[in-house]
């Protein structure tokens, strides 16, 4: 007999996937799940290796974790909602391995594993028509230890697969010619390796600015080479130097876009990532061209699938909250609970919006960057799920933190922070160990 459970498919093992499958074993009257993880542990980002380039199973290394990353959010409103941080007294801008810890403990805290399949790759994805209309979904997969390759029919599939493993790297005429080291973000661990050089970092957002920090500390001279309309304020290290973006290369000798010239050593790109869904099959349209993934419906649901839904899409976000709102949103779909609109109102509603953020100046590769329009975004999912939003304290606390980085991106990470209550917060600056 067919089972009368809804049997999701999740793919990728990270922050997203567990907090689905959380949320999906805690009704396992209504659902069975199985969690596909083509590593040996989840953690999906927050797993650091020293490796670069190719895993042990010949795989792309999917981390981009540097080693002396943290966070860039406290981690008192980084928490899952229903899962706190339980040490209050370390740092509020935590290490790697804290979150690394924090989520082996979420996911033994909540009997995940015996739902998760370790060390297997989703190999394709392929919807099925049923005679009542109705879409289900093929996964083929693969172990990647004995090499054995198993198709199984799910209802629902839920792509938690990560956005740090394939870099942008835009091409610069005459990069050919360079002859130092050139790399992406991606590939980047230590800084200790520039000692004494001439780096050139290309992209100045969140991680291109961390690493150009922490690479200052070591290198001779860092050139911060970026686009952005105007200089950023911020302090930062004597030996940093803003740049406009990279014109061409001769051999050593960089031209940027003023016509400035330099020579340089070293070369990072802090370029960003593509998106991609390699498994996925060609009757499912998917554009991921310009940073941007469509037709998706409220940065979660294909619009041509009701059953097919991306995590991760949207950036500059507090993303493990809003991964537990995403998910309540989700099952709230499967069981009919929140009513979606036809596919073609969710088009042109989608249509609209895109129209309206293009007119406002947001080039279509930064719709997905939400930042001042995250809380409207959980408001509007959470409300549709019937849950609790984000408290009010949240956002003030990340205003503070916005605004002690922009004043100086050297210590704003100094900072620690205290919930009070909904409302208010603490903070006070303690000196680096």
């Amino acid at each position: 007999m067919p089972s009368s459970k809804t049997r999701i498919a999740i793919v990728g093992g990270g922050v997203a996937g567990l907090v689905v499958a959380r949320h999906a074993v805690a009704k396992l009257d209504t659902y069975s799940l199985v969690l596909f993880e083509q590593t040996d542990q989840i953690g999906g980002t927050w797993v650091y290796t020293d490796e670069t380039d190719l895993d042990k199973h010949g795989l792309l290394i999917h981390s981009s974790m540097y080693k002396n990353l943290r966070t860039n959010i406290p981690k008192e409103i980084m928490a899952i909602p229903d899962f706190p941080f339980q040490d209050s007294n370390g740092p509020s801008f935590a290490r790697h391995s804290v979150i690394r810890e924090y989520l082996v403990a979420y996911a033994k805290h909540f009997n995940l594993h015996p739902y998760i399949k370790l060390n297997t790759l989703v190999k394709h994805i392929e919807p099925e028509s049923t005679r009542n209309g109705q879409t289900l979904w093929t996964v083929t997969y693969e172990s990647l230890e004995t090499k054995a390759e198993t198709t199984k029919t799910f209802d629902a599939i839920v792509l938690c697969n990560g956005h740090y493993t394939v870099g942008h790297v835009p091409h610069i005429p005459g990069i050919e010619s360079f002859r130092g080291r050139r790399i992406h973000s991606h590939q980047y661990r230590v800084p200790e390796i520039y000692a004494g050089k001439k780096v050139c970092i290309l992209g100045a957002s969140w991680s291109g600015i961390d690493i150009a920090l922490e690479v200052s500390q070591y290198a001779n001279k860092v050139y911060l080479s970026h686009n952005l309309p105007e200089q950023l304020d911020s302090k930062m290290s004597s030996n940093v130097e803003q740049r406009p973006g990279v014109e061409s290369v001769r051999g050593n000798v960089f031209i940027f876009r003023d016509g400035s010239t330099t020579e340089v050593d070293d070369f990072i790109f802090c370029t960003g990532y593509k998106f991609t869904y390699p498994f996925m099959s060609a009757k499912v349209e998917i554009r991921t061209d310009d940073d941007h993934v469509e037709p998706i419906y409220k940065h979660l649901v294909h619009m041509d699938y009701a059953n097919l839904f991306f995590m991760g899409l949207p950036a500059f976000v507090i993303p493990f909250p809003m991964f537990h709102i995403q998910a309540k949103y989700i099952l709230g779909i499967l069981e009919d609970r929140v009513k979606l609109p036809s596919p073609q109102q969710m088009r042109e509603e989608y249509e609209m919006e895109k129209k309206s953020l293009l007119a406002q100046g947001i080039p279509l590769r930064h719709i997905n960057k939400l930042k001042d329009r995250q809380w409207a975004y959980y408001d509007e999912i959470a409300a549709a799920a019937n849950i609790p939003s984000f408290a009010p304290v949240i956002k003030k606390i990340m205003d503070h933190v916005f605004h002690m980085r922009d004043l100086d991106f050297t210590t704003y990470k100094n900072y620690q922070y205290r919930i009070i209550d909904s409302e208010n917060f603490s903070t006070s600056y303690c000196k680096p160990c």
